[in-house]
């Protein structure tokens, strides 16, 4: 019976998937959060990055051309919002009519700190009175409980996640809060030589991509199951483990 129904549901996506494909004379429009080592632009001007290594890989061999656009975590969700893109990611928060995929990026949110400063956070209550710079729409990802420890902080909020560095490493905030995988990488490219204290205050999770058009969601979604079953996400996630093994755990 589950047999069955997998395989009426491939029936109906690739349906759906000729249809659309017919129906589409454009490229999809694919907009990304510029940040590395999820998706970036390498030292030869080339796309590259874990997420836009899925994504293209599950949009190109479901036999699709995309126009690829990356910006900061808040202009790409208002481009979106606008339908100026027909997917998103990732999408974090709700936006109203869209179709979510199947989560599939592995964050973990962390604050991090100069080891030499000797700074302890263990707790949210603790963030309380330190200079914190964080991403843009950091307070609504993480929820009220961050949102009321950070009340009592100098905090800010930036989508230049080098400039946060900066300030960290010049002194001029006590502690920077973003995904890990992002500050290891960019704190190994650009001070090396300082050794940083990462604390885990918040779950991981993991987060999907959107589309206005539900076929385009079922392509993702399908093209993802393929990429599991054959190790290829896996392999992609583990290739940037190296790079952004950093700090004091």
């Amino acid at each position: 019976m589950l047999a069955m129904k997998r395989f009426y549901g491939v029936i109906c996506l690739f349906a759906g998937l000729l249809a659309f494909q017919q129906q589409a004379a454009e490229p999809i429009r694919m907009g990304l959060h510029l940040s590395a080592p999820w998706s970036f632009y390498n030292d030869a001007g080339e796309l590259d990055g874990i997420e836009y290594q899925l994504v293209s890989r599950i949009f190109s061999r479901a036999g699709f051309k995309v126009e690829y656009e990356l910006h900061s975590y808040s202009r790409l969700l208002k481009q979106f919002s606008d339908k100026k893109l027909d997917c998103a990611s990732p999408v974090a928060v709700p936006v109203e009519g869209a179709s979510y995929t199947e989560p599939y990026l592995p964050f973990e949110d962390v604050v991090i700190s100069l080891a030499s400063s000797g700074i302890e956070i263990q707790s949210l209550q603790q963030l309380a009175g330190k200079r914190i710079v964080a991403y843009q729409q950091a307070q609504q990802v993480l929820g009220a409980e961050f949102s009321a420890a950070v009340a009592d902080a100098n905090y800010l909020e930036l989508a230049d996640r080098s400039l946060q560095l900066e300030l960290l490493f010049s002194n001029r905030v006590d502690l920077v809060i973003g995904e890990r995988r992002v500050l290891h990488y960019l704190a190994a490219k650009t001070a090396p030589h300082l050794a940083l204290k990462t604390h885990h205050l918040f779950t991981g999770q993991k987060y999907p991509a959107a589309c206005w058009d539900p076929v385009l969601k079922d392509v993702f979604n399908h093209g993802l199951e393929l990429l599991q079953q054959s190790g290829e996400l896996s392999a992609i996630l583990q290739q940037y483990n190296d790079l952004t093994a950093i700090g004091t755990e």
